[in-house]
């Protein structure tokens, strides 16, 4: 069960219960704690976050929508699954808008958000040598949310977080081969450095490489099962 009282935002205003379902079960989806294909019930999540049903179906509703979650007739409520084919789809809408992005990034980004990109890239760098997964799985989120955020257009950094969101089951197993977290900060330090220098043809090569890097980690580790 969660606790409520601790859901709060930093304005001190309770979040809604709708929010807290929404969020909890989203991070369970996207730790894979909710394995893809498996079937959940509204009144076994109610029970299970100690919630009513009625935020739980506003959030089940809103993960539908965000293709976390499918209703199947006669089967009810399913996590997504994931595939090979959802990979490569993905893939394909984040090198068109996360490379433009990084393009962008790169002549409006500031000193202070460089810093904090820095900040992010030492914290992955211990988080990596502690083999600490979602450590470094909170910290890749945050690194690339700032990279849209620095881009300065709201409507591309929402469809790119939603984009990250669904790539965060394949990094979960991305992340389980110690040598690719190695790869990705290095990755991270040549986005950063490139974006430093305000040179977007440099920082968008660091970022294809980085996309399809994650690509390849993925498709090996699944052609090794």
């Amino acid at each position: 069960m969660i606790n409520i009282s601790k859901s709060t935002k930093s304005n001190g205003k309770r979040e809604s219960l709708r929010s807290v379902a929404y969020e909890t079960l989203k991070q369970r989806i996207l730790s894979c704690q909710l394995k893809p294909g498996e079937a959940v019930t509204i009144s076994g999540l109610a029970d299970e976050l100690g919630l009513g049903r009625t935020p739980v179906i506003q959030a089940v509703d809103r993960l539908t929508i965000d293709g976390l979650l499918e209703v199947i007739p006669r089967k009810g409520v399913v996590v997504s699954p994931v595939s090979l084919g959802d990979l490569i789809e993905i893939i394909e809408v984040r090198l068109l808008n996360e490379c433009r992005a990084a393009r962008w990034a790169s002549e409006r980004i500031t000193d202070k958000q460089v810093k904090t990109l820095r900040d992010n890239v030492q914290a992955m760098k211990r988080a990596a040598t502690d083999r600490d997964v979602d450590q470094l799985i909170a910290l890749d989120s945050a690194f690339h949310e700032l990279i849209g955020h620095a881009a300065g257009n709201n409507i591309l950094s929402e469809l790119l977080g939603n984009l990250h969101d669904r790539s965060l089951r394949f990094w979960t197993l991305s992340l389980q081969v110690p040598e690719h977290n190695d790869r990705v900060v290095e990755q991270h330090i040549a986005i950063v450095e490139a974006l430093a220098q305000n040179d977007p043809e440099a920082t968008e090569v660091a970022m294809r490489e980085h996309i399809s890097a994650f690509q390849s980690n993925i498709v090996n580790r699944v052609m090794r099962r």
